[in-house]
């Protein structure tokens, strides 16, 4: 059980209190502000500790305890359970922008008072032991199917070594957050700018109803803390929100960065867009082809499936606060967590689906034979940010000269019905395709009885058939020119189009 979970009562003031920076009354207070869920929990990272330190901790801590006579040093706590530090994991981002050559994870282990702990990993690793044998297991499971990963590589990432980044801060000036949250924000991001490391580049945008860029993508710390005021703002314009229009902008801002900078927005709000031109596929779909990862804060009564959608499919992490106490310390964790963390790196199994990777710590000097954590990624057919039209290929084989699938080619039908099962108004078109062996009519007629074999084992798993249209395309839409045998294979091909959303 997360160390976390068994934290109640008394302990998740204290953990606010620790976490917020103020005493157990305070907290209470903020509570009392926008009440958040009986579990809530923040837990911010602040600092650093080394695992040599915090295995010191805990030895000190059995000392006191077996000097006291409340325990022993097997069972320290006096009440037949191991004292244990408390400590937490996270996978806080998943990039699988190199699918399906890597995957890689970033890992967070820290403890209750928001401290990263380090020396986990190569390049810093200090034992007791090898390396490996910390990191004893990382799965990657898809369609039901948990594969073990044995191939697989750790690095600690400190701030000194890691790649310099280009960061927007996207802020919500609406009118619903009124003056009084406006000036807690700015000078929540202020504070944030005092830590910035050199060489990192910064953008500031705010949005109301319009998006105005205060700070252009500079690397110049005087020039986006003179430019970042947090007295006698305006609002940029109107009392709505424009999130999608503004996200855009900040995602053009960080994507003027030279090569070598990793690229992300921080991107808050207090609702949900009610003024955008574009829509929130165009975030996705921009923040996918320029390898921009979106962290997204929510607060208040924002829209939290869209800012966790967003998040999730650009490789970031949704935030959910409830107070403006906390503004501070979201801003600075966000910070924190690129300047370090744990690279994991591996090469996936190949399924269309989304995938779950876990990973986990072995940590007995400080009570625990495993602390894991999981994250999630989709490779599914579609995503919930596809628009109509968008094309997907599936690799089904079929015997030769025939519309008869092979057996082993099932598994991504029952893929293809999977996403229309997790969509159920979506409509596809079913496309086959041919290479230019054989005439033309004959491989008219051969694609198109290929597509509608797709289209009745699609609807033999149960796939209503008004969903699902038909068309034999022949030889007529090469991927490649049909001058190998290689380049043959991929012009036999079957895709799916978006003609439906349904929404």
């Amino acid at each position: 059980m997360n160390v976390l979970r068994r934290i109640s009562g008394i302990g998740i003031l204290l953990l606010l209190a620790a976490a917020l920076g103020g005493c157990p009354q305070h907290v209470v207070q903020i509570a009392g502000e926008i009440l958040p869920p009986k579990d809530y929990r923040p837990i911010y990272m602040t600092s650093t500790i080394t695992l040599d330190r915090l295995i010191e901790m805990r030895n000190a801590t059995l000392q006191r305890h077996t000097e006291a006579g409340t325990g022993t040093a097997a069972d320290a706590g006096g009440n037949g359970t191991n004292t244990m530090m408390p400590l937490a994991m996270d996978i806080r981002s998943v990039d699988d922008s190199r699918y399906p050559d890597e995957v890689e994870l970033r890992a967070f282990v820290y403890d209750t008072s928001g401290r990263f702990v380090m020396g986990l990993a190569p390049p810093y690793f200090k034992g007791p032991g090898e390396w490996r044998e910390r990191w004893p297991h990382l799965t990657d499971s898809c369609a039901g199917e948990a594969v073990p990963i044995e191939d697989f590589q750790i690095t600690e990432v400190r701030q000194d070594r890691r790649e310099p980044y280009a960061l927007a801060f996207v802020l919500d000036h609406s009118g619903s957050m009124g003056r009084e949250k406006i000036l807690r924000l700015r000078t929540a991001v202020r504070q944030t700018l005092n830590i910035i490391k050199e060489g990192d580049q910064i953008a500031a945008v705010k949005f109301g109803t319009r998006s105005n860029v205060e700070v252009p993508l500079t690397s110049d710390t005087g020039a986006y803390r003179r430019g970042f005021l947090v007295e006698n703002i305006r609002p940029p314009g109107g009392g709505g929100t424009a999130l999608y229009d503004a996200a855009l902008v900040g995602i053009d801002e960080v994507a003027r960065a030279p090569a070598g900078f990793k690229r992300a927005i921080i991107l808050f709000t207090d609702g949900e867009d009610g003024n955008s031109d574009a829509q929130v596929e165009a975030v996705h779909r921009a923040a996918r082809e320029k390898n921009v990862t979106v962290y997204t804060v929510a607060y208040g009564p924002a829209n939290e499936e869209v800012m966790r959608n967003i998040a999730a499919y650009t490789g970031g992490r949704m935030y959910r606060i409830y107070s403006y106490k906390e503004f501070p310390y979201v801003f600075a964790d966000i910070y924190r967590a690129l300047n370090n963390y744990y690279r994991i790196t591996y090469r996936p199994p190949q399924c269309q689906g989304v995938h779950t990777a876990t990973v986990s710590i072995a940590l007995p000097e400080l009570g625990y034979d495993r602390l894991s954590a999981s994250g999630q990624y989709d490779r599914s057919l579609f995503t919930p940010f596809d628009e109509i039209g968008t094309v997907a290929l599936v690799a089904i084989e079929f015997d030769y000269d025939k519309a008869t699938i092979r057996p082993e080619s099932m598994a991504r039908v029952r893929e293809v019905a999977d996403v229309l099962k997790n969509y159920p108004a979506m409509k596809l078109e079913i496309r086959g395709h041919t290479d230019d062996r054989g005439g033309d009519d004959y491989n008219m007629k051969l694609s198109q009885e290929r597509a509608d074999a797709v289209a009745a084992a699609l609807a033999g798993m149960g796939i209503d058939p008004k969903r699902l249209s038909v068309k034999g395309l022949g030889e007529t839409q090469p991927l490649v020119p049909n001058d190998s045998d290689e380049n043959r294979r991929k012009n036999r091909r079957t895709e799916f189009v978006i003609t439906s959303r349904g929404e």
